[in-house]
């Protein structure tokens, strides 16, 4: 079989994996939604509360219910996985998407009884798709409880680091391994911490979004013993 060959098979392999790689990515962030949806409703169903935390929990899932209509709506027209060069429009105050993220995954946490703490402050507004951003936030964020340690914590800090917003989510378990701080980013590359393996998406998701938003994210060592995971969009 001559190179030409090699070549047009090589290329149908590779249109073959991308539905694939597409359709597992749709399902993995459909999934974080749903998930907090689930949460709300069935902590509602099980405990006796006040009417107005009662109406926030509720107002949560209506807010989770909406964004994940807005993402059905999109997803033809956005591809997670499209990691060209093309900048995002739009811009949102992160500091506002972190404390919703954090609300979102408030449930989750609490089935590991994970304490999540935020340093924040008052506003910072950067040039990505508020959507955009609280899918990137998400996956890091659950990433941390599920790696983290059981009864554990997370700390999320975001600061100016000019010319950037640096969001910062902290766990306490068993981290990455150096070697592996560079590879768990791409797409189908499972990292595995705290006996979990990951499932190769959700970083690769974190790192077209910040890409595409003319961003970047990295990971290092905790103080807390776990991963630090700094994504970082443009100020503006």
């Amino acid at each position: 079989m001559d190179s030409d060959t090699n070549s047009c098979a090589d290329d149908a392999r590779r249109e073959r994996r991308i539905p694939r790689a597409l359709l597992a990515t749709i399902g993995h962030e459909l999934r974080t939604p749903l998930t907090s949806i689930r949460g709300y409703i069935e902590t509602l169903l099980e405990g006796d509360f006040d009417a107005p935390t009662a109406r926030r929990f509720l107002e949560t899932a209506r807010r989770e219910a909406l964004r994940l209509g807005r993402l059905v709506d999109g997803m033809l027209e956005f591809s997670l996985l499209d990691l060209s060069s093309e900048h995002q429009r739009g811009s949102c105050d992160v500091v506002e998407q972190i404390v919703a993220t954090v609300e979102m995954l408030s449930p989750m946490a609490a089935a590991r009884r994970v304490t999540m703490r935020t340093s924040l402050p008052e506003s910072a507004f950067a040039r990505v798709d508020g959507d955009a951003c609280v899918h990137a936030l998400a996956n890091l964020i659950e990433n941390a409880i599920k790696h983290g340690s059981e009864r554990g914590r997370i700390e999320i800090a975001c600061v100016h680091e000019t010319p950037y917003v640096a969001v910062s989510v902290e766990d306490d378990g068993r981290g990455v391994d150096e070697g592996a701080r560079a590879s768990i980013f791409a797409m189908g590359v499972r990292g595995e911490t705290n006996g979990r393996a990951g499932r190769g998406i959700g970083l690769a998701v974190v790192t077209a979004i910040a890409e595409r938003a003319g961003g970047d994210v990295r990971v290092e060592s905790s103080p807390l013993g776990g991963a630090r995971f700094v994504l970082r969009f443009p100020e503006g």
